[in-house]
């Protein structure tokens, strides 16, 4: 059979501009009189958007309340202001996933993005309509939950059962080959993000890259396309 490819976003096939995410970062602080100052403390590299923003609002007063507010901002502000001018497309990233689809291998998404803002940034630099399965940040704080996740909204889209390991979860963080580890399948790691070789060498992936495209020879070597 031939693998079912789940691509993270960030780090992955796209980085976005720091000076949107700082500009969006202030809207929210300045829209929900919050310290902007407390969210630097916080690291987003392999993390789900629902850990981020509740971890963020935590220690506030009505903090269940107030993570509403901010998702529902974000999203409104991502919806209506992120276009492609800010986002990079990492190298590798359309050549590999046009093999994919020019190979007829099915490619979803398993990131830690909600769910509307992930096709926001994939659409924004021309992917659109390519991702039509997923895991998303939006239910859970812990990234292990996200192929399994992917594997029900596959099974709902495409109509059949997969195993765990007919699929390879693409990712540039350790978070990415632990959660790949706990569903089952295979883990290739990519070092485009925030993430060195060495230390991405550490937590064992099924294969480790310095680019996407790499990643083709690997998947004629281990499956017939």
């Amino acid at each position: 059979m031939k693998p079912i490819l789940l691509f993270d976003i960030d780090g992955t096939l796209i980085n976005i501009k720091k000076s949107f995410t700082r500009e969006l970062i202030a809207e929210i602080c300045k829209e929900l009189n919050i310290d902007p100052g407390e969210i630097k403390k916080y690291s987003f590299a392999g993390r789900t958007d629902r850990d981020i923003f509740y971890d963020f609002v935590s220690h506030l007063p009505e903090s269940e309340k107030l993570y509403i507010k901010v998702k529902e901002l974000y999203l409104y502000l991502m919806k209506n202001h992120f276009s492609n001018e800010h986002a990079d497309v990492i190298d590798g990233a359309m050549e590999t996933v046009q093999f994919a689809r020019e190979n007829n291998i099915e490619i979803g998404l398993c990131t830690g993005n909600f769910r509307e803002s992930a096709f926001y940034k994939v659409e924004a630099v021309g992917l659109k309509n390519v991702f039509d399965f997923g895991g998303f940040g939006c239910n859970h704080a812990d990234r292990k939950h996200l192929p399994g996740e992917a594997h029900q909204d596959f099974m709902k889209t495409k109509g059949y059962e997969p195993e765990p390991a007919n699929y390879v979860i693409i990712g540039d963080t350790p978070n990415d080959i632990h959660s790949a580890k706990y569903f089952g399948a295979r883990s290739v790691s990519v070092s485009s993000g925030s993430f060195g070789k060495d230390q991405l060498q550490k937590h064992n992936p099924d294969l480790l890259i310095d680019n996407l495209v790499q990643m083709i020879d690997w998947i004629h070597q281990k499956n017939t396309i």
